[in-house]
């Protein structure tokens, strides 16, 4: 009963989304005609009142709203978006060759965030209540109020234009010769540095946070002070009693907030001008690029709701109270 209606909240947070995926682009002011020609006839790029005709009936933008929508309801089974406005491409290639880029950061970035964040809010739980507790508290307190372009802008003043250790921008050199594979690899890390640096920042200080207060909360526990009062040395006590358990809540947080990371890779790559799928969005955007809004719309949609329903399924196998809650077998 409980995975049926869950199921149903699934399938209608989906159906709304997609719904909204078609109506928000075209609530935006402007088009991609206005776009191109910069409003008026005073635009980047003259277009006479016949090539703006055909442009619209080129990529359909004069149909009926009816008919574009039903155009793109067929789309979605397809995974048919027709022709980027911008690129000229179809919308899956575009994507495809952005994608990586992305992945790349985010998948590096959440090891990266998992990992320190998880582990300093568990030393600093341990410490609590010392000064050291407290100055990381505050150290992360004060990471977390800064802004992600913030950092970002700091990182590339500091690290690129003073010291000259990073590259400006961009996800490889420009007609690099390298003698194989080795140095291409290198030159790419090198470009991927600041940006996966930029979103670790972001999101370790949350994760410290919620690892602090939990693993405080399991330092109180009875079965601690017993394995305690036992003779059990710290550091089994640290990481077998202590880091177990307070990092199964987070779980789920952690799964969650990789789709979170997807979506704000948009002003990390925005600021390191990294062509992934956050800088396309940005892209599409401003050039009122409909085909394109829709398909990176339902990639993120559909990454989001697949990773919160994987948090979900995982959560209850690693906690067996969440399936005695919810009356399923053990």
């Amino acid at each position: 009963m409980a995975a049926n209606k869950q199921a149903l909240t699934y399938a209608g947070v989906l159906i709304f989304v997609l719904l909204l995926n078609f109506w928000l682009p075209r609530l935006m002011p402007g088009g991609p005609v206005d776009f191109l020609t910069g409003g008026g006839e005073d635009g980047a790029i003259f277009l006479t009142e016949v090539q703006k005709q055909a442009m619209l009936a080129y990529y359909h933008l004069d149909d009926s709203l009816w008919a574009q929508f039903t155009s793109y309801i067929r789309g979605l089974f397809t995974f048919d978006f027709g022709l980027s406005i911008s690129y000229k491409q179809p919308v899956i290639e575009v994507i495809a060759e952005h994608l990586p880029w992305t992945l790349l950061i985010v998948g590096a970035s959440t090891v990266l965030s998992t990992a320190a964040g998880l582990a300093t809010g568990l030393l600093s739980a341990w410490w609590h209540p010392g000064r050291s507790d407290r100055s990381w508290f505050v150290g992360m307190l004060t990471l977390s109020a800064i802004p992600e372009f913030l950092i970002g802008m700091l990182l590339l003043i500091i690290l690129s234009v003073q010291w000259g250790l990073m590259p400006l921008g961009g996800a490889e050199t420009a007609f690099l010769r390298s003698s194989g594979w080795w140095g291409h690899a290198v030159d790419i890390a090198r470009h991927a540095a600041l940006p996966t640096l930029t979103l670790t920042l972001t999101n370790m200080s949350g994760l410290y946070l919620l690892m602090r207060n939990e693993a405080i909360r399991v330092r109180r526990e009875p079965f601690v002070e017993f394995a305690e009062a036992k003779g059990i040395g710290e550091r089994a006590l640290l990481l077998r009693h202590v880091a177990l358990n307070a990092a199964l809540p987070l779980v789920t947080v952690i799964v969650m907030r990789i789709g979170g990371l997807v979506t704000g890779s948009v002003l990390a790559e925005t600021v390191f001008a990294y062509p992934g799928i956050g800088k396309l969005l940005q892209e599409a955007i401003l050039a009122r690029d409909y085909p394109l809004l829709h398909g990176l719309f339902l990639l993120i949609t559909v990454a989001v709701l697949l990773l919160n329903l994987l948090a979900d399924l995982i959560y209850p196998r690693l906690d067996p109270r969440i399936r005695i809650r919810r009356g399923e077998s053990l």
